[in-house]
């Protein structure tokens, strides 16, 4: 039309199709067929037969021409209307009311078919524009049962690269070229049936090329209401599939991730693995996340690929670096909040992390016709990993990259967030233990056999306020003739119960000071506990242990809320449930204390809960099995028996435990090294502080377990664990574990800290300053190292 101007417009469903009866050149005359969606439009009733007429209560059927229908559609008139009611076609032109028209002439049949269609406007459009984006259409009609193609427009051809004159005439399903019968009987029962339907089907045009082939089918009904016609419009979804199914992925990537992230836990590497699983499976061929660190004491980054997924980067996983502070500028430690660096261009110096990213993950990169892109993970101040990615070929999108860049945005809080909590934990963990008495039986109670333990939750994710304490008779201890222990726990399980337990702790022993009976101490405690208005609750047992004239041992006791001590006398146990009272922190009141003679033989068992109890184990039943346990136990010294009970009830405790094992010895062992036995297990454990006088003390409890154990190799023992302790007080960091097993034909020996470096045979250096350590241990037997979540174990067999 003159003046109008080309506008692609985004069409929505027809909103009516009409068939009217037309001759060239003279105006339309009766409407032949009409759609559902059209009878409803003027009021007709749905279209699976005539609607009746108020009036005559009479089947009305739809409006019998085009003015009819359009009066009773309220549309207004326009000139596009005039051109249809005059039998011209019309590529399509925009009216009011968001609504476009078209019109196309059926050739041979004296029939024109109108489309009437809802429409998305661009800004600036109006009445009068000519709209060029519209799917390609085809009509077909029903005769004699089969529906057969009476016209098809240029959209079709274009869409299909089908000619009209192959179809027309024909079978409808010749619309299509695939043979898809699943799709063809849902055209063809959803026609039967007068409703619309759409199917995609993967298609093939003349050229040989696919696409996705949409059909929506929109039967026609007459004024019987019987389907006569079926119109179909074709579109082109390839591209708009595509799209939808990268929307649908990212959505599904960004719903994975935030899932990982929640879920991580206080298990970062699990959640790492999760973040390039999805990244792998949803958006790249391939993904890595290399944390950085840097330890304590050290001015070194150190790096590790911690996690990986893809054919290309899973070989990588384990990888190690470690790169000076002052190795010159480096694009990955320096880029910013969101930066993209492609490894295969960007510059970067020798033993720099970017040069080394490169290295390992780009070798074939440029061969290949990909790249490598990396993006920092950042916390709030520094960077604190890098996540990989290998994009497929032909690059990722700018969708995909923005996902990309926001899995590394939580990614970076993710490992943020889990190192605050880790140095919390080490905080915590660090005061706990630095309040615990010697655990190698260096400082017990002389004329005694004593084993302790302590042991945060096997997730180490929490700490506690689990403690023990053992306070040696002696001057400083109500006269010198009576000793002490004590087992406990504060409420909570954080830094401020591990501060609690400590003040609590040292109320104790001021208490102990004073008083030597049990009872007594605990009231002076919930005075002094009181006066410090000590924040949490806590429960403990005191015991004192007076050794008579006869040589017999007096024990008494008093309990505030705690789990009862265990006595055991041959192979029967008491549970000392008396003298019990309520928590330390509920106020003052009177403390009851009970007193027991112990024998030569005697066992004394005081615990904490998390030795009993887990989730799928109630208290009760614990207590239980605790009480089995102990009064089966075949070892003879204390440490024996206290492995007993850590085998009998579970070697990773869901919750803080703390035991302590009290064995009265007979006389003849009193002079010297406890006597071997056979039946005592053939396992140890300590866990010492990071301070040179955890090697004397380490050395100590080595021997002593070769001795028990009735082993020849204590020397050589003494020797590798004085080394391995002394590397992993020198060069590592946290808590050290000393492990020794007896096994058949080899003693193991494992030492335990945080620190990933692995020790290594060197040279001896000239002036004999060092270098022997590891050379002597791998001259005494087979050693080796293994990788833990913290840091790594060094592991010794001795043959014996």
């Amino acid at each position: 039309m003159p003046g109008s101007r080309p506008q692609a417009l985004a069409l929505r469903e027809p909103a009516a199709v009409l068939l009217l009866e037309s001759v060239p050149e003279r105006p339309t005359g009766a409407l032949l067929a009409v759609d559902a969606a059209g009878r409803d439009r003027a009021g007709a009733g749905p279209g699976d037969g005539p609607a009746a007429d108020p009036a005559t209560d009479q089947p009305a059927g739809p409006p019998t021409d085009l003015t009819a229908y359009l009066r009773a559609a309220g549309l207004p008139p326009a000139p596009a209307w005039d051109l249809v009611g005059r039998g011209h076609a019309l590529a399509g032109e925009l009216l009011e009311g968001h609504l476009w028209v078209m019109a196309g002439r059926v050739p041979d049949r004296d029939e024109l078919l109108v489309v009437l269609a809802e429409v998305d406007l661009p800004e600036g459009a109006g009445a009068g524009a000519v709209v060029t984006a519209a799917p390609g259409t085809a009509l077909s009609a029903v005769r004699g049962g089969e529906v057969v193609v009476d016209w098809v427009d240029g959209g079709y051809v274009r869409t299909t690269g089908t000619p009209a004159a192959e179809v027309l005439g024909h079978p409808c399903h010749d619309l299509l070229r695939a043979r898809d019968d699943q799709a063809l009987d849902e055209l063809a029962a959803a026609v039967a049936a007068g409703r619309r339907t759409t199917v995609t089907v993967l298609d093939h045009r003349a050229d040989g090329t696919d696409f996705l082939h949409q059909v929506r089918a929109i039967p026609l009904h007459d004024r019987s209401g019987t389907v006569s016609h079926v119109l179909t419009r074709h579109t082109d979804a390839t591209r708009r599939t595509a799209a939808d199914r990268g929307a649908s992925s990212r959505v599904a990537a960004l719903t994975r991730l935030d899932d990982a992230v929640v879920d991580a836990g206080q298990d970062p590497v699990s959640a790492l693995r999760a973040v390039v699983r999805v990244l792998g499976d949803q958006l790249v061929a391939a993904a890595l996340v290399a944390e950085v660190r840097t330890r304590p004491g050290s001015q070194a980054l150190e790096v590790e690929v911690v996690a990986a997924h893809g054919r290309d980067l899973r070989p990588r996983l384990g990888h190690r670096f470690r790169r000076s502070r002052r190795s010159g500028d480096d694009p990955v430690l320096e880029a910013g909040p969101g930066d993209v660096l492609d490894l295969t261009t960007t510059a970067a110096s020798p033993g720099t992390l970017t040069q080394w990213l490169h290295e390992i993950c780009t070798p074939d990169a440029p061969a290949a016709g990909t790249s490598a892109l990396a993006v920092p993970l950042r916390g709030r101040e520094d960077v604190l990993g890098v996540l990989v990615v290998r994009p497929h070929p032909g690059g990722l999108s700018p969708d995909d990259r923005a996902v990309v860049v926001g899995a590394a945005r939580r990614t970076g809080l993710l490992v943020e967030n889990a190192r605050l909590h880790e140095r919390e934990h080490a905080l915590a963990e660090t005061l706990q233990r630095s309040m615990l008495p010697d655990a190698t039986g260096l400082e017990g109670i002389e004329g005694l056999d004593v084993w302790t333990f302590y042991a945060s939750n096997a997730d180490h994710t929490q700490v506690g306020g689990d403690w023990y304490d053992v306070l040696p008779a002696g001057a400083e201890h109500g006269g010198g003739h009576v000793a002490g222990i004590v087992v406990g726990d504060v409420v909570g399980h954080d830094v401020e119960a591990a501060a609690a337990m400590g003040q609590i702790r040292s109320v104790v022993r001021t208490a102990a000071h004073e008083f030597d009976d049990p009872g007594s101490v605990l009231m002076r405690v919930d005075q002094l506990a009181g006066g410090l208005r000590i924040g949490r609750m806590a429960s403990l047992v005191f015991a004192t242990l007076q050794r008579l004239e006869d040589g017999e041992w007096e024990m008494a006791w008093s309990s505030a809320g705690h789990l009862p001590p265990l006595l055991r006398r041959g192979s029967s146990v008491e549970v000392l449930s008396e003298a019990t009272g309520t928590l330390v922190g509920l106020g003052e009141r009177p403390r009851p204390t009970r007193e027991r003679a112990l024998s030569p033989g005697d066992v004394l068992v005081l615990y904490t809960d998390g030795l009993i109890e887990t989730r799928s184990r109630p208290m009760r039943d614990g207590l239980e099995v605790l009480v089995e346990v102990l009064s089966g136990s075949t070892a003879r010294d204390a440490a024996g028996i206290g492995e007993e009970l850590l085998a009998g009830l579970g070697e990773t405790p869901e919750d803080d435990t703390a035991i302590v094992v009290v064995r009265v010895p007979a006389e003849s062992e009193l002079d010297g090294e406890p006597l071997p036995t056979a039946d005592t297990p053939r396992r140890r454990r300590w866990q010492l502080p990071s301070e040179p006088s955890s090697i004397g003390k380490a050395r100590h409890a080595t021997l002593r377990a070769c001795a028990v154990w009735g082993l020849d190799r204590g020397p050589v023992a003494e020797i590798v664990v004085s080394e391995l302790v002394a590397n992993a007080v020198l060069h590592g960091w946290g808590t050290i574990g000393l492990r020794l097993f007896d096994l058949p034909g080899t003693l193991r020996i494992e030492v335990e800290d945080d620190s990933p470096e692995e020790p290594r045979v060197v040279d001896a250096r000239p002036d004999g300053a060092g270098g022997h350590g590891m050379r002597l241990v791998a001259s005494l037997g087979r050693w080796g190292t293994t990788r833990t979540r913290r840091g790594k174990i060094v592991w010794v067999e001795i043959s014996h």
